[in-house]
């Protein structure tokens, strides 16, 4: 019986090295790395996280949860396969030599074969049982330490091009990003015939994010070097940006724009299902609020509608993620994409001029406070003509 409970327990375990490890998808279900990640461990440490006043310091303490997360589930692997083989070990206690008579021993002869120490007291009689469980052991051990580094370069390889258009977004968009920011920024360059090959980009990079995010559910928590954008915020601004030009526009022929729409969409709600997270229930954008981005729009020479026609579009169109799209952002902890109807974003309002790069203006009352919406990139700014 303990022979059978060891076997049953290693091969729980190799699966779930074999489903962290492999970038496909797989059946979550009895696996141990999304239940400690979202279970056990993320829930409890944004709650401690939530707890910092200060906002450098709380997103330093949130940006060590993934790698903290890592090395525990590695010790939990570790610790599931050295009580397999130490449950195996147990029970064939008489092929060694001395016997086994506890636990304990068992334990710490399948720990040092698991870790490849290799010095043990115990030796193998000649059994082909007891020599067979040993070397298996050890080779397990092996398997596990190139599946860590598998993964480790894995993850590497995946941040790395998810942060590329973080960068890129922020660049034109704003920190953090913003939809109508973005628009305009290409406007204000007069390149707007260049939107279709950007959006191009954003497709590829949402297929690239949605199928690596998925593979590893551990990558979503691996945050951006600033504390005011996110890969998530990028992905809400290029969101909004495409509904706000086919609202404004519902008669353009922009197919990067709505497949990259169709994708990105997708690929919020297959997060929010991967964490279990439910839609929040979200106000529609007040006549005034849409009033002011109709004019920034036209202004920026988008608008071939009525303002009317085009805020009706404007709600159907941002029903379809932003929803979802705040639960998630809620549920990571990361700001979500501002706009003028949100003008109070994730990022505390004491670090907002330092982050966003507000003007700071007086108001009638003399006080100063900061001009939003988001800044414009200086870079950008130089080059207006």
């Amino acid at each position: 019986m303990l022979i059978f409970l060891g076997i049953v327990l290693i091969l729980f375990v190799l699966r779930d090295v074999f489903y962290s490890a492999i970038p496909r998808r797989m059946s979550t279900r009895y696996c141990i790395a999304p239940f400690l990640l979202d279970r056990i461990l993320w829930r409890p440490f944004g709650v401690i996280a939530s707890a910092i006043s200060k906002p450098e310091l709380r997103d330093e303490v949130l940006g060590l949860f993934a790698p903290f997360a890592l090395l525990v589930l590695l010790i939990v692997w570790i610790c599931f396969l050295t009580a397999g083989f130490a449950l195996i070990s147990l029970g064939l206690s008489s092929h060694y030599s001395p016997p086994m008579n506890s636990l304990f021993e068992s334990l710490y002869v399948s720990a040092q074969s698991v870790l490849l120490i290799g010095a043990s007291p115990y030796y193998a009689l000649k059994t082909h049982a007891a020599k067979f469980v040993m070397i298996s052991a050890g080779l397990i051990g092996m398997l596990l330490t190139a599946s860590v580094l598998s993964i480790m370069f894995g993850l590497n390889s995946a941040i790395h091009p998810r942060e590329a258009l973080v960068c890129v977004v922020s660049n034109l968009a704003g920190v953090p990003p913003s939809g109508i920011v973005l628009l305009e920024t290409f406007s204000r360059m007069h390149a707007k015939e260049s939107l279709d090959t950007f959006f191009d980009k954003c497709h590829y990079w949402c297929a690239e994010v949605l199928e690596s995010h998925i593979a590893f559910p551990i990558l979503p928590f691996f945050r951006s070097n600033d504390t005011c954008t996110s890969w998530l915020t990028s992905l809400g601004a290029v969101l909004e940006a495409i509904a706000l030009l086919l609202s404004v526009d519902p008669g353009r022929h922009c197919f990067s724009a709505r497949t990259t729409f169709h994708l990105g969409t997708k690929l919020v709600r297959d997060f929010a299902a991967t964490f279990s997270v439910d839609a929040l229930n979200q106000q529609e954008i007040g006549d005034d609020e849409f009033h002011q981005l109709y004019v920034r729009l036209q202004s920026a020479g988008y608008s071939s509608t009525c303002e009317e026609e085009s805020k009706a579009n404007f709600r159907q169109l941002r029903l379809e993620y932003f929803p979802t799209y705040s639960a998630l952002c809620e549920y990571l902890a990361v700001p979500s994409s501002p706009s003028i109807w949100n003008q109070t974003s994730s990022c505390d309002t004491e670090d907002k001029s330092k982050h966003l790069g507000a003007r700071q203006v007086k108001s009638e009352n003399g006080d100063l406070s900061p001009k939003l919406p988001v800044r414009m990139p200086r870079t950008l700014d130089k080059w207006t003509i």
